[in-house]
């Protein structure tokens, strides 16, 4: 992208400035607009543009996360200032990020229509109370950008648009000789815009032969002017042949034959050869559109990996199959092969992925109790819960203490198959005892609900703000239980009446706001207040096999899924989009996890071992 940038700035006085700043570096520029009111406002909001602008270009990661890391650095430096309006944009490649709090905007011109890309801050709003938050989208050939205070916009106010369409060389001379000659006293006057143009094509320099043939189609201009070296050489041996040939024209027919397949043959070689000119030509061409698009997308990729993994993983797909297309044109091509294999490098990077090869064992279970086995486990208030179903022990592991507690054996819990923690309280699923409930604290163990006969094939527990829920996937229902004066209720269905499916092959239940269950195909359900809700894959690197369990809860931010088959750990939104991935041994051969996003571990569950894994 080709960028032309103009500035206007109104009359500052000590006590009030709106000033803007532009700078361009590392193929990437940054734009900003801000109006101050403060004691010697006008020297500190010069400075604080400086120094901003320094701490972006200076910082680390992808450049929507560098341009919120400087509007938050610049938040702490005027933390006691209320009264300022800031704008942030920062254009990488095609695309543009921007952050605002205050009185600013962002209009785009498009064509024929004007859009609001940002427009935050009301006279009545505070801006101390106002939350800054990063868009992004593509800019494309043509557009006009303009970042700007509120007093610019209002102060344009019906010529807005067509002080848009004014040249980008005269906008600065116009607006501002209309600033002068409104004779107002200052109104926080300051903008940016941005005018944006593909980059010009560049032109190889051209063989001789090639020469040639360019002046060919020119000639119709000016002929004796544009005739190059090469033309004048062929005019002057065709002249030279016309001469011999009458002097030397056989007179026989044979002869006069012979002649005449030669000449024919030198006609067909010459359009030949003007052929394969024209072809290389148009395949140099081809070549060069599909390498530069092909950096054009990976660009974009590495710009929005971290704010759109998704959208970053499907550029990054594109760049892939254009250089692969350039490669089949020009196999040899040093560039093109160089820039695949940046691609390969930096897809890891790109696509949120990492590798983990060292998992060190958090605890073993069967230094707790002699051959303990769980297959599975879970996490609230800090606190691991494991039952092992072979022997009827229920443990709890506290992960700050690094501490241990048997809760229960098998003369209480009976036939337990499966257990869940929730605050200070485990439930547990007891073929022949029922649903029970234990206090953490003091071991004392209840009844939620008996054995019941409506029930069919509970597959999993969960306990979620003191209710317990079962996963029936014998009568298709996620039965609720709820607290009650004595005890508990009796059993509810939580899915609606009109919610209608299939729960066959359920392997695991979640629960934070919404209810997930994972199948044994790698399908998982979302449900929300009994009803079913959106939840599709969408950007994964790969396709989901053999999948164990998933993870989930109201303290996360998002959904875990521990897809053995692969041999990683799926990091997902809580609507199922890609957002990264961890790969490493342990992940094929665990069958349960809990996720601590807070301090960045994960726990991954395997026999009596219960082992770490950092999170990226």
């Amino acid at each position: 992208m080709k960028l032309k940038i103009a500035q206007v700035i109104g009359l500052n006085t000590d006590q009030k400035a709106a000033q803007a700043a532009s700078a361009v570096r590392d193929d990437s520029t940054f734009l900003a607009v801000l109006e101050l009111i403060s004691d010697d406002a006008f020297t500190k909001g010069r400075a604080t543009l400086s120094e901003i602008e320094d701490f972006y270009f200076e910082s680390e990661g992808g450049a929507g996360e560098k341009l919120t890391a400087t509007f938050k650095e610049f938040e702490e430096k005027f933390s006691g200032e209320e009264d300022f309006s800031l704008g942030l944009a920062v254009i990488s490649g095609k695309i543009l990020y921007l952050i605002g709090k205050g009185q600013v905007e962002v209009n785009l011109k498009r064509k024929d229509k004007l859009l609001s890309l940002l427009s935050v801050g009301t006279p009545s709003q505070s801006t101390a109370k106002q939350q800054a938050c990063l868009i992004s989208g593509f800019l494309e050939d043509g557009d006009k950008l303009l970042i700007s205070t509120k007093s610019f916009i209002t102060f344009l106010g019906s010529e807005l648009e067509k002080s848009l369409d004014l040249p980008i060389e005269s906008f600065e001379e116009e607006i501002e000789s209309k600033i002068g000659a409104s004779e107002l006293d200052n109104q926080g006057l300051a903008a940016l815009t941005v005018a944006i143009t593909e980059e010009d094509t560049e032109i190889s320099p051209l063989s001789p032969r090639e020469e040639v043939s360019l002046v060919e189609q020119n000639t119709s201009e000016d002929s004796a002017k544009k005739i190059s070296l090469p033309v004048k050489a062929i005019a002057s041996y065709a002249f030279r042949l016309s001469k011999w040939l009458k002097t030397y024209f056989p007179k026989s027919d044979r002869g006069r034959l012979i002649l005449a397949v030669v000449l024919l043959l030198i006609i067909a070689s010459g359009i030949g050869y003007k052929y394969k000119l024209s072809r290389d030509r148009e395949k140099q061409t081809q070549f060069s559109e599909l390498l530069q698009q092909a950096k054009d997308d990976f660009n974009s990729a590495k710009g929005i990996a971290s704010l759109n993994p998704t959208d970053a993983k499907n550029k990054l797909d594109t760049a892939q199959d254009k250089v692969n297309k350039a490669l089949v044109l020009k196999p040899k091509d040093q560039e093109a092969l160089s820039f695949k294999n940046q691609i390969e490098q930096d897809s890891a990077g790109i696509l949120q992925q990492s590798s983990v090869f060292d998992f060190p064992v958090f605890l073993d279970m069967d230094l707790v109790k002699k051959n303990f086995q769980a297959t599975q486990m879970s996490l609230s208030g800090g606190k691991l819960l494991l039952l092992d179903p072979g022997v009827k022990t229920l443990a709890v592991v506290d992960l700050a203490k690094k501490s241990n507690q048997i809760l229960a054996g098998s003369e209480k819990l009976g036939e337990a198959s499966f257990a869940s923690i929730n605050g200070e309280f485990s439930f547990v699923y007891s073929q022949d005892k029922g649903i029970l409930k234990v206090d953490i604290a003091n071991s004392k163990l209840t009844t939620v609900a008996k054995k019941d006969s409506d029930w069919g094939d509970i597959k999993d527990i969960y306990g979620f703000a003191g209710n317990v829920y079962l996963l029936d996937s014998g009568k298709n229902m996620i039965w609720k239980y709820l607290p009650a004066a004595e005890g508990y209720s009796d059993k509810r269905e939580y899915l609606s009446k009109e919610t209608k499916v299939d729960l066959s092959g359920t392997l695991r239940m979640q629960i934070e706001s919404s209810v997930y269950v994972l199948k044994n195909g790698g399908e998982i359900l979302r449900f929300t207040k009994g009803n079913k809700d959106n939840f599709s894959y969408s950007g994964l690197p790969s396709g989901v096999k053999d999948p164990k369990s998933i993870f989930t809860s109201s303290d996360t931010d998002n959904l875990y899924l521990l897809d053995s088959g692969n041999s990683r750990l799926l990091i997902l939104t809580k609507t199922g989009s890609y957002k990264g991935q961890i790969t490493g041994a342990k992940f094929g051969i665990s069958t349960d996890l809990a996720v601590d996003e807070k301090n960045k571990k994960v726990y991954l569950l395997d026999g009596s071992k219960i082992y770490t894994a950092d999170l990226k």
